[in-house]
């Protein structure tokens, strides 16, 4: 019995060879999407702790200005429960230069250490094998740099200096977790012994500091706790505010996010597909009942059972999905090594290429279940198919269905009512048209909007990172900024307007907090306050909602915050959101931060420039002004530049969807006409006999089916103008963002609408062009 089910199975699909064609195309997509999204997703946690273990990361790093303070910084590590081992190395800090990229220039801090400097943690190991020449100053960059930042050993690689510039021979490359990338405060770059000494002589003793690194037993629950008491001390010992600390669970968080969010999009995306998938095999069964009505009523009728020809059917499209998948997943791995490298300049490490076996046996698991449970439930009408109807193709006695579109009363020309009868006809075939089109339709304008907001228009993505956008930046160098001073900037040529925005250290309930400190926050460019009000008080405090729910606080609760092992209580008058550290923020007035520091005096000033003054060229201005009295960083540059380094990775995900939704949408409409042709074979070629063109019966089937394209279009396009923003809110609700205004570009969404409907009709015609081949005489012969 089983080799007669087999040979049934085998039958119906060479029967149907097309659209078994078109639904393995569809599902291999479908794996080929889920596994490469799943093994990102799955690997991801993991991937970055064994390169921590690999690496010897340490749980902990700081640098700070070389004083007379920094040995006690390093005893302080020491002393600290749970600190298994500490060392700590001379390094120089090249504040924010202009670094040339690919094919722009990103703005980034450089924090150079010596390459022949003995060391346990994150020991310096070159990937490769050249040898720099001889006397060189030479560096050793990043991966990232040579990923996607264009270079190779023997480039030369310049760093802008105060006169001149400084170059170095790029003499390789190294994998690093934790300043690897432009997403964090600074790059860590490694120096031979000549290079770091003309650095050192070139620089002076300003760009001189200690780089401490330090292991911990339980690094996620301690490095927050260590982190916190060395920024204390050190804000207590250094006034410059020259110095940085981060513990490595929050880096590493921070370094996936974009890699996470894109891998979510691609498993949702295929999950969609997957549904498409599920769709079309539902479809496909019922069709191919029902043009088998006769065959299945004669297989009843010679003794077999409605479970066997269910089997067959079963069988069938198992052998389909096994089809598919298998080659689904070794394409997969193929793609995989360019989703890899999008993945190793997002980390700045070395992805491996190697085959994932766990998302891929989920893969092929969920999609062999998910169609074996479709096919079964869609099959099970065979059972209520009695063999005197099947014989009868199904036909009962009577038709009692109101005819929509009677030609004989209708003013609408003979082609459209034809085709709008044929539209009412076939309404479930419709129905399943408009889902797929519009879940299609609104992924790809989801991926659309995210693509103008990281590229076009970053206004609103910037406002959830949480950077203030001013023109200008600038960081007193010594000692605080006085009223004269402000007054000063306030009055050069092309100052709009001038904002204090200082950046503490703070405990809020024993969560270490980062304490921003404003004389103004409605001066502000970016507002990050989604509920409530910026502090206006001495008394009051906005947390951002992450740090809320931690403390279990909301709007009108008091919450206590200490700096430097001072505390005092403060009312909470508003909820912020923002991705930078992690959503671990707070805000405060600078009275109110008097209450914890009587001595503090700001130190960082941001300017607003009008259109026609470069920041570049004010910057020049304010140093000659000032001379060594500022750091300056040109916050757009900044911005465009840090954006950039993400743009490429959302881009490749927004033109990878739309081109499989375009692909998709082809094949669903390739199978609804070719089955539509099938069914109503003769009928069009009654109509050819009786005088209709090729060309009318084809643009017949188009204005058929254009409708609920049209429909299918819109409606993903409203859904995804409406509803894109709660997509974007769950994505990043797990870093504290509750409220996301994202902003669509309508021209670009329209074009998009209009490009899906104009290949719809483009493959309706191309399709329906198979209607040539029938003929009245064919028919008759048959």
């Amino acid at each position: 019995m089983g080799y007669v089910i087999r040979k049934l199975a085998f039958s119906n699909l060479r029967k149907r060879k097309s659209a078994a064609i078109t639904l393995m195309v569809l599902i291999a997509l479908t794996v080929l999407l889920l596994n490469i999204g799943l093994s990102i997703a799955l690997r991801l946690g993991s991937f970055q702790t064994d390169k921590m273990a690999e690496l010897h990361v340490p749980d902990l790093l700081a640098y700070y200005k070389d004083g007379a303070y920094a040995g006690g910084i390093k005893d302080l590590a020491g002393q600290f429960p749970g600190v298994t081992y500490t060392e700590d190395e001379p390094a120089l800090l090249l504040n924010t230069r202009k670094l040339k990229y690919g094919d722009s220039e990103v703005l980034s801090a450089l924090l150079a250490l010596r390459a022949d400097e003995q060391r346990t943690l994150s020991p310096f190991v070159a990937m490769g094998d050249y040898t720099p020449p001889v006397g060189a100053n030479v560096i050793y960059l990043p991966y990232m740099f040579q990923l996607s930042g264009g270079y190779q050993t023997g480039d030369t690689f310049t760093i802008p200096g105060e006169k001149e510039p400084y170059s170095f021979v790029v003499g390789g490359f190294f994998e690093e977790a934790l300043l690897g990338t432009f997403t964090g405060v600074g790059v860590k770059v490694f120096l031979n012994d000549s290079a770091y000494e003309l650095l050192k002589q070139e620089l002076g003793p300003e760009a001189r500091y200690r780089f401490l690194s330090t292991m911990l037993t339980n690094p996620a629950e301690s490095a927050g706790k260590l982190s916190q008491q060395v920024s204390e001390r050190l804000a207590a010992t250094d006034d410059s505010g020259g110095y940085m600390v981060m513990d490595a669970p929050s880096v590493l968080e921070g370094n996936r996010f974009l890699v996470n969010m894109l891998a979510v999009i691609l498993v949702v995306f295929a999950l969609l597909m997957v549904l498409i998938a599920l769709i079309v095999i539902r479809f496909q069964i019922l069709v191919q009942i029902e043009d088998y009505m006769v065959n299945i009523g004669v297989l009843k009728a010679i003794g077999y059972t409605s479970g066997q020809i269910r089997q067959s059917i079963l069988l069938q499209y198992l052998w389909v999905a096994l089809a598919a998948a298998l080659p689904g997943l070794f394409l997969s791995a193929a793609v995989m090594p360019l989703a890899g490298n999008l993945i190793s300049s997002s980390l700045g490490l070395l992805w491996p290429a190697s085959f994932d076996a766990l998302s891929a046996a989920i893969s092929l698991a969920v999609i062999i279940a998910l169609v074996l449970l479709v096919a079964a439930l869609s099959a099970r009408r065979i059972r209520a198919i009695s063999p005197i109807a099947a014989l009868r193709s199904g036909l009962q006695n009577h038709s009692f269905e109101r005819n929509p579109v009677p030609l004989n009363t209708s003013r609408l020309p003979l082609q459209l009512a034809l085709g709008l009868k044929t539209l009412f006809r076939q309404m479930k075939q419709n129905v399943m048209l408009l889902v797929i089109i519009t879940g299609l339709t609104f992924s790809s304008i989801f991926c659309l909007i995210l693509n103008f907001n990281m590229s076009r228009d970053n206004t609103a993505v910037i406002r959830l990172v949480g950077v203030e956008r001013s023109s200008v930046k600038l960081t007193q160098r010594q000692g605080g900024i006085s009223n004269g001073t402000v007054k000063e900037l306030s009055a050069m040529n092309g100052v709009q307007k001038l904002t204090m925005l200082d950046i503490r250290e703070a405990t809020v309930q024993d969560t270490n907090v980062q304490l921003q400190v404003s004389d103004d926050f409605a001066k502000l460019e970016t507002q990050t306050v989604y509920r409530g009000r910026h502090p206006l008080y001495d008394n009051e405090i906005a947390l951002s909602g992450l740090v809320a729910r931690h403390a279990g606080k909301t709007t009108g609760d008091e919450i206590a915050v200490t700096v430097n092992g001072m505390t005092r209580n403060y009312l909470i008058t508003g909820l912020s959101q923002q991705i930078t550290q992690l959503g671990m923020v707070a805000s405060m007035t600078e009275d109110g931060y008097r209450r914890l520091v009587p001595d503090f005096v700001p130190k960082e000033i941001n300017l607003y420039l009008d259109k026609s003054t470069e920041p570049a060229v004010f910057a020049k201005e304010v140093e000659a002004r000032y001379p060594g009295m500022w750091d300056i960083l040109n916050v757009e540059e900044w911005l465009e530049g840090t954006l950039d380094t993400f743009t490429s990775a959302v881009s490749a995900i927004t033109w990878t969807i739309t081109a499989v939704t375009l692909l998709v949408v082809s094949l669903i409409l390739y199978l609804v006409i070719k089955t539509l042709i099938v069914k109503r074979k003769q009928e069009f070629g009654i109509l050819k006999g009786i005088g209709y063109t090729s060309v009318q019966l084809m643009t017949q089937i188009a204005f058929s089916l254009l409708p609920v394209i049209i429909a299918g279009v819109m409606t993903g396009c409203v859904l995804g103008y409406f509803y894109s923003d709660t997509l974007f809110t769950l994505l990043l609700s797990s870093l504290g963002i509750y409220n996301v205004a994202f902003s669509a570009n309508l021209p670009q969404m329209l074009l998009l609408c209009l490009v899906l409907i104009a290949v719809s009709y483009a493959v309706c015609m191309l399709v329906a062009n198979r209607i040539r081949r029938i003929s009245m005489y064919a028919l008759i012969s048959e």
